[in-house]
């Protein structure tokens, strides 16, 4: 697939793409998460539903139009097709063997899911063609996000769950809902997520795409960039959760080295206040949180995950190397809180190997966004932004099963999309795309090849 837009289809003439990602991340973040189309199911909800259209209006626009070229971009994208490919293979292991109807159903659920996941990330890599689209996306993620953590933090301090008060025609609740959750004898709340984990970890993933438009979007007040980074940054401790910690761990460790001197010792300084504000403000969470980490030798949830290990071997060994079928390995068989043991069994060692490529496949075009670019650039505060969301939400595939959770997997796949949009936008704007040209049928294997060729550089072999 190469070659250039149609005229009528040039990037300044096509919003349609950007307005309709936007679209989608707001009704991902604001909408609760359990508000579905009821004849659809645990997919019907209105940001999935979007999410397969997308792949719908990008499937036709390729198609007719020609409108991917050689770019950044590509690795990305093949990456994910080559894991979504493994997820059909595995689903059509799962429908040609004796199956239970309850488990047919969850593997049409999770195709259906992946379907909406591809029309986000080829959406944004291939047809987000403009800074401006780029930029109306960023801050609509932002914006939700800062409304989810209000919700929460209105949660917390009132105990009123809120979202439970929220009827939309045509929407109904696909299950219970519980916003309100305790822990140690403390509150934790979910938002509009599903359970605290999930707000938990979202709130961390969206903190460094705030950070970046607080730092970056100056087009704005400063009260319309720093207000969703106070309100991110104070809802992440009402989860308590480990996943949500150790996801903004990873963030700053990850976008504080960018930063300007003066910046970093103004971060370091937010970090100390934000510790001081939450011990006085609400006594005994620090405590709490600090336990999660000192007391998991003991802790239920954590001791459930170690004793899944055995069962997930049993049934990977079962189909090694395609897994029983994406989405079939039901909570009430087991529920493994590991996501990367759930694809092992579900697509097995080869969706998984597919996942972990395309993780790392993020990090490639990051770094070559980075040599592109001048040091000053804001479009490397960008990149290392969205890298930084795919590691938090990496981290928390090894904690929770974060594709039970429609926001975390959601927001991943548009990170990643969204970071070859940066990386096809850098390629167009100084005309020279920094993938080099390569046969198509190459392209499928340039993400394990950079990854391969990245370590040799950082291990040469000793003569």
């Amino acid at each position: 697939m190469s070659g250039r837009l149609a005229p009528d289809l040039q990037p300044q003439a096509r919003p349609q793409a950007a307005i309709m990602l936007s679209a989608w991340a707001f009704l991902l973040l604001v909408l609760p998460a359990k508000l579905v189309v009821g004849a659809l199911g645990a997919v019907g909800s209105p940001a999935q539903i979007l999410g397969m259209l997308a792949a719908l209006v990008w499937f036709i626009t390729v198609m007719t139009v020609r409108a991917v070229d050689r770019s950044s971009a590509d690795p990305i994208r093949w990456a994910f097709l080559a894991f979504a490919t493994a997820c059909l293979v595995a689903y059509l292991m799962a429908v040609t063997r004796p199956i239970e109807a309850i488990e047919l159903s969850a593997a049409d659920r999770g195709m259906l899911l992946i379907l909406s996941w591809a029309g986000v990330l080829l959406t944004s890599s291939d047809l987000l063609r403009t800074r401006a689209g780029l930029t109306m996306v960023l801050r609509t993620i932002c914006l939700g996000a800062g409304l989810a953590a209000g919700v929460g933090l209105i949660q917390y301090f009132t105990g009123e769950p809120l979202v439970t008060r929220l009827s939309i025609p045509g929407l109904t609740v696909n299950g219970s809902y519980t916003t309100i959750y305790s822990r140690n004898g403390l509150e934790r709340v979910a938002g509009t997520s599903t359970h605290p984990i999930e707000f938990g970890v979202l709130m961390a993933m969206a903190l460094p795409i705030a950070l970046h438009l607080a730092f970056h979007d100056t087009a704005r007040s400063r009260l319309r960039r720093w207000t969703p980074v106070v309100l991110i940054a104070a809802a992440i401790p009402t989860a308590m959760s480990r996943s949500a910690l150790i996801g903004l761990a990873l963030v700053l460790l990850m976008v504080m080295p960018t930063w300007t001197r003066p910046r970093r010792r103004a971060g370091y300084a937010a970090l100390v206040a934000g510790f001081a504000a939450v011990y006085v403000a609400v006594p005994g969470l620090i405590g709490t949180m600090t336990r999660l980490f000192t007391g998991i030798s003991d802790d239920t949830s954590a001791l459930s995950r170690v004793n899944s290990y055995d069962i997930a071997l049993h049934f990977t060994a079962l189909s090694p190397l395609f897994g029983r079928g994406f989405g079939t390995f039901l909570p009430r068989y087991r529920i493994l809180d590991n996501q990367y043991l759930g694809m092992l069994v579900e697509i097995g060692a080869v969706g998984l190997l597919a996942f972990v490529v395309l993780l790392a496949t993020g990090a490639v075009v990051t770094r070559r966004v980075f040599r592109a670019v001048a040091t000053t650039s804001s479009d490397r505060s960008l990149s290392m932004s969205l890298l930084a969301t795919v590691a938090a939400a990496a981290a928390a595939c090894a904690t929770f099963d974060s594709f039970g959770f429609p926001q975390v997997g959601g927001l991943l796949f548009a990170a990643l999309g969204l970071l070859a949009a940066l990386a096809r936008i850098v390629d167009e704007e100084s005309h020279e795309p920094l993938l080099e040209a390569a046969n198509e049928p190459e392209a499928v294997t340039a993400p394990i090849r950079m990854v391969i060729a990245g370590a040799r550089r950082q291990f040469p072999r000793r003569r």
